[in-house]
């Protein structure tokens, strides 16, 4: 018997795969529809009691599930932090945090009666455990500015909050998903979960424009900032976060559609991919475009058995643009254009202004949530060409320069440090896993894809505020690492060489 044949689901059957995708399908759309009805119930009674009293049962039955299994509190999780904006101010507590509580307890008893289970600590969780440490001292430290939400000075920025979405939770999920993805059954379930967050992303940004109005929930989506005009921004209300939200559902529609064989499920997934692919034209957003060809590419080169789908769509693709050149070209950003050199000034005197803090301060930084004070009293410009109001009191669009300015070489490096060992993890699955099976090579591409989607995304934005993205990039990322640890070590127990006897 092979080490593939050794490790769990590696490769199952049609049949198999088609009625075990069934089971998650119908809990999601059970949970999608309670959500539904919860918030149509809040609609039609127009009171917070009316949502609470609705979203008590769901409530309920997510704590039972989610502490008997962690794989259920974890969705739970995904699920709450994409409708983070939404439920805001309509509880008593955001639903996330409790999800997230609920997540370290199921987690941790799952730990403590599984020690077999238990993944070996190593590089990534050391670099990890320091990048938390950093940025909690950084939380505590005195410092000179103040931690803003917003540059008018009407609100602090609750440090606790934002340190807990931003980098507590994100890593968290990585470990608990290199333990508790142990089988096909999970991995489908993470898999449905994105799938649907996807497919739902793709729905609201289309009907954002195409109509009918009176079905995209929630409401706000038809009424963006001026800031977002004209751009497809989802329940996120950000294109950035709400085109990650698509890139991971048209990633894993393709993945699903190419590993079933059931006609009926493989036509909806394609449907879904190609919603996906269109509402991330929707959001007219240059980071995301790149993002999006960026995963495109790689699967073109990478996806071994079924790379036809990435080349189909950078067919498409390139004739789209072919087709649209001048559109595409142009400074209109609500027709998908490019051009316009507005947001590049921004970002580049937001990215000079991290620059100069980097130099006043070059090792320990401002202080954690200060960047967008440093972007206020000590606000920089690009070049003479450039307006110096242009970027005033934004927070940071570059990940890297808003780490590097708020905590320094330090927190930027152990930064680094975590992405590096992240990216070995992963492209170690590519080049090792079967290469067929949900549970093999496709899972550690696709986790590749997210990862490497999002890494491009915060070249031109703070990924820290990014919420649902970071923490569903990193549980993909961590289920497809925890694949590689068993079935390396199925490889290191089943196939043990004697060395063979000298002879004289």
């Amino acid at each position: 018997m092979t080490i593939q044949s050794r490790v769990e689901d590696a490769v199952p059957d049609a049949a198999t795969t088609t009625s075990a995708l069934a089971k998650p399908v119908m809990a999601a759309a059970l949970m999608a529809l309670g959500l539904t009805a919860a918030a149509l119930v809040s609609l039609r009674a127009g009171g917070d009691i009316a949502l609470l009293l609705a979203l008590g049962s769901i409530g309920i039955a997510a704590v039972y599930a989610g502490l008997r299994n962690p794989v259920w509190s974890l969705m739970f999780l995904l699920v709450t932090m994409f409708l983070r904006i939404p439920l805001t101010n309509h509880l008593p507590m955001d639903p996330f945090l409790i999800a997230f509580a609920g997540l370290v307890i199921s987690a941790g008893i799952w730990l403590a009666g599984n020690p077999a289970g238990r993944p070996k600590l190593g590089a990534t969780e050391l670099m990890m455990t320091l990048f938390i440490a950093w940025n909690a001292t950084s939380m505590v430290w005195p410092h000179d500015l103040p931690a803003l939400a917003n540059s008018a000075f009407e609100e602090q920025l609750p440090l606790a909050r934002y340190f807990i979405i931003s980098t507590v939770i994100p890593f968290v999920v990585y470990y608990v998903s290199r333990a508790i993805f142990t089988n096909l059954k999970n991995i489908r379930i993470l898999l449905i979960i994105l799938l649907i967050i996807g497919a739902y992303s793709a729905v609201v940004s289309i009907l954002q424009f195409t109509g009918p109005h009176s079905l995209v929930w929630p409401s706000y989506i038809l009424h963006p900032t001026n800031t977002f005009a004209g751009r497809a921004s989802g329940v996120a209300d950000q294109p950035n976060a709400n085109g990650l939200a698509l890139i991971a559902g048209y990633a894993v529609a393709v993945i699903l559609a190419t590993t079933i064989d059931h006609p009926r499920w493989r036509a909806l997934l394609w449907v879904i991919a190609a919603a996906c692919g269109y509402g991330v034209y929707l959001t007219h957003t240059r980071a995301v475009y790149l993002a999006f060809v960026l995963v495109v590419i790689m699967g073109a080169l990478l996806a071994e058995g079924y790379r036809r789908a990435f080349v189909t769509t950078g067919v498409v693709l390139i004739i789209g643009l072919t087709l649209e050149w001048s559109t595409f070209t142009s400074a209109d950003r609500d027709a998908g254009g490019v051009g316009s050199t507005l947001e590049v000034y921004d970002r580049l005197n937001a990215d000079i202004t991290a620059i100069w803090g980097f130099l006043e301060r070059p090792w320990f930084g401002w202080g954690l949530g200060r960047f967008l004070s440093l972007n206020t009293y000590h606000h920089q410009r690009w070049s003479e060409d450039i307006p110096w109001i242009r970027g005033l009191g934004i927070a940071a669009h570059s990940n890297e320069l808003g780490i590097l300015a708020e905590l320094g070489i330090v927190g930027l490096a152990l930064w680094l440090g975590v992405l590096f060992f992240v990216f070995r993890g992963l492209v170690k699955g590519v080049r090792t896993l079967p290469a067929a099976g949900l549970s093999g090579r496709p899972l550690a591409l696709t986790a590749l894809m997210g990862l490497s989607a999002l890494v491009t995304v915060g070249l031109f934005i703070d990924l820290r505020l990014l919420d649902y993205s970071s923490t569903a990039a990193f549980a993909f990322a961590g289920a497809a690492v925890g694949a590689l640890d068993r079935f390396q070590n199925a490889s290191n127990t089943r196939q043990y060489v004697r060395l063979p006897r000298l002879r004289f």
